[in-house]
């Protein structure tokens, strides 16, 4: 996939996970939310530097410190160079968590299966029900639920019930030809029913509705059973991207 697409993509997903507090410094984005998300917490390489490096390094750390955050450093593959990797390792920075970023034309939709149905809430009530579905503690709920009222284009927060019970969420998140896939959760007592799939179809109906074309999500290089879910529906992989930390 182009380089112009994949810059849309990144742009994209920052937007649809959008950081409270957050500055740009020298073509980075530095993101300051607190909580366990690296994504709002991050310093996100998004443009080339034209700062000596290790200034700009430096820089971070400072601003982080400030903040009472730990320094960590979000590379896209497709944005990393030599020169910055070895920037990072210098100042005893190292890999971990690398993401995969997939993509897929949007299309193929089922139907809804008999017995299911799909409500739309809005944040402040769809909030409980992820709460529910993937078992989080209060506080970073807390923090997702500012998180979600920062979004600016368009969202759909949806809720997938079994006859009366929560089974399964998620979010789509449309910016022109895109639709981003979020918080996609189903019940631990719920699993292996395809309930993800059909969260991810009624999503995906809803993107086309208003335009949009290809599909994007990010789940951890980790995550077996999701990447697993999300080559079977279609989803390739269109690049990574890896924090990096302090040892």
């Amino acid at each position: 996939m182009e380089y112009d697409r994949i810059t849309r993509i990144e742009e994209a997903a920052l937007n649809a996970w959008p950081a409270p507090r957050q500055m740009i410094y020298d073509g980075w984005l530095l993101r300051f939310t607190g909580g366990p998300s690296k994504r709002v917490n991050s310093v996100n390489v998004i443009h080339p530097s034209s700062l000596p490096l290790a200034e700009k390094i430096a820089f971070c750390e400072s601003i982080y410190a400030l903040a009472e955050l730990p320094t960590l450093f979000r590379v896209p593959a497709p944005f990393s160079t030599a020169e910055l990797l070895q920037s990072l390792v210098k100042a005893s920075y190292q890999a971990f968590d690398e993401t995969h970023v997939l993509t897929r034309e949007l299309g193929d939709l089922e139907p809804l299966p008999e017995g299911l149905r799909v409500e739309t809430f809005s944040v402040d009530d769809w909030i409980p029900y992820k709460g529910l579905i993937s078992q989080a503690e209060s506080h970073p709920l807390a923090l997702q639920q500012q998180i979600l009222h920062c979004i600016v284009p368009e969202k759909k927060l949806i809720v997938l019930f079994a006859g009366e019970v929560p089974v399964a969420c998620g979010m789509g998140v449309h910016e022109g030809d895109l639709l981003g896939y979020f918080s996609i959760y189903t019940h631990h007592d719920a699993r292996r029913q395809g309930y993800a799939q059909v969260v991810m179809s009624e999503l995906t109906a809803w993107g086309l509705q208003q335009g949009a074309k290809l599909g994007y999500l990010q789940v951890e290089g980790f995550n077996q059973p999701a990447r697993a879910l999300y080559r079977q529906i279609g989803f390739e992989l269109c690049y990574t991207y890896q924090y990096f930390k302090k040892e």
